[in-house]
């Protein structure tokens, strides 16, 4: 039942804040998510993400970010805080993670994306002993405020006394709203 608070949540701040910049939904195979983005300055951004796996798990993450660009290819690098709660798997606690995404245009309509991160034993809490992410994708342009994203996401937790907890492994489509 914490899910369509938390998805209400997030939405609200979409519509009043001024930080949101866009809002994105991500559907997988086992998850659904929103995520609000925004720029800080010309040069940082931040980003809140809220994903939900079918098996009664919720993962939040807020990320705060440094923005740059070489040539065509462009990227964030940055740290995130990561919170989950599954209540099937008796798990509960967060990390930090560090790392980042960058962005290849091919040419006015797709872009290539791809992002990792990673957070050691040591930056972990609860019964999260480590986490890590990675995906690849390709970015379809709709309309200038709007484009569908294409791709592959892994999502694991090293939890205590457990091994892996797989959050999300497999296709996704992200629909991306630049307000």
């Amino acid at each position: 039942m914490k899910a369509p608070i938390i998805a209400a949540t997030v939405l609200a701040i979409a519509s009043s804040s001024a930080f949101a910049g866009g809002v994105a939904f991500r559907f997988g195979d086992d998850s659904f998510g929103v995520s609000l983005a925004g720029d800080l300055s010309a040069e940082s951004s931040a980003q809140f993400d809220w994903l939900h796996h079918e098996d009664d798990g919720d993962m939040v993450a807020f990320g705060v970010f440094a923005n740059g660009q070489r040539g065509s290819l462009s990227g964030r690098v940055g740290a995130k805080a990561i919170g989950l709660e599954a209540d099937d798997a008796d798990v509960s606690g967060g990390a930090l993670a560090f790392g980042g995404d960058i962005s290849l245009p091919l040419n006015e309509i797709v872009r290539l994306r791809g992002g990792a991160y990673y957070a050691p034993e040591t930056t972990g809490f609860g019964d999260i002993e480590g986490y890590q992410e990675w995906s690849v994708s390709a970015e379809f342009t709709v309309f200038q405020n709007s484009a569908i994203q294409i791709g592959y996401g892994d999502i694991e937790f090293d939890v205590e006394k457990r091994g892996e907890f797989e959050f999300e492994d497999g296709l996704f489509v992200r629909l991306q709203l630049r307000l």
